[in-house]
């Protein structure tokens, strides 16, 4: 074959050949995988979007979460607390009412013995009563037996003078015949 400036080698053209076409390959080859990259490079930059949009979104949640989790610890910790002065108002109002039964079980005592002591003072009313009217039943008793005295001795008063009357009647009527007896001696003397 010729050419300009001389003769070339066939071998030398196949080579040449081969080493161009191995760069138009190559360049070919290149292309198609530079043209892949460049689809798979923005394919990759789409998806690194897509991901970096949801990681945003997924960074929000999380800090929304962590504000939810960090207001939830709060409002435990005051549950806590409220529970807390929940079970100590608890047990002081246990305690009161330990204190309030053990009160009413004294009062309750102290009524039973009042009430006791009531029946037995209404017991003592009623039979220091029965003790009055018996009393009250035996001065009108003894206030119609003193009547009776009275009238009695009223009687035997009227009798004693009387007798002391008939008694002053005879002593005069013994003296006259004591005078009368002197006489009588003193005439025959």
């Amino acid at each position: 074959m010729g050419y300009i400036g001389g003769h070339i080698d066939t071998t030398v053209l196949v080579a040449l050949l081969v080493a161009a076409g191995g760069l138009v390959g190559t360049t070919a080859v290149y292309q198609a995988a530079s043209s892949e990259l460049q689809s798979t490079n923005a394919d990759l930059q789409a998806e690194n979007e897509e991901l970096r949009a949801e990681l945003e979104a997924t960074e929000a949640t999380l800090e929304t979460r962590e504000q939810e989790l960090n207001e939830t610890r709060a409002t435990l910790q005051t549950r806590e607390q409220d529970r807390e002065q929940l079970v100590t108002q608890l047990d002081e109002t246990e305690a009161e009412l330990e204190s309030t039964e053990s009160e009413l079980a004294a009062a309750e005592n102290d009524l039973a013995e009042a009430e006791a002591e009531l029946a037995d003072a209404r017991e003592e009313v009623a039979t220091l009563e029965t003790d009055l009217a018996d009393a009250e039943e035996r001065v009108d008793e003894l206030e119609d037996e003193n009547a009776d005295l009275e009238n009695e001795v009223s009687e035997l008063e009227s009798d004693v003078s009387a007798l002391e009357s008939e008694n002053a009647a005879l002593e005069s009527d013994v003296d006259d015949l004591e005078a009368e007896l002197e006489q009588c001696q003193a005439e025959e003397s």
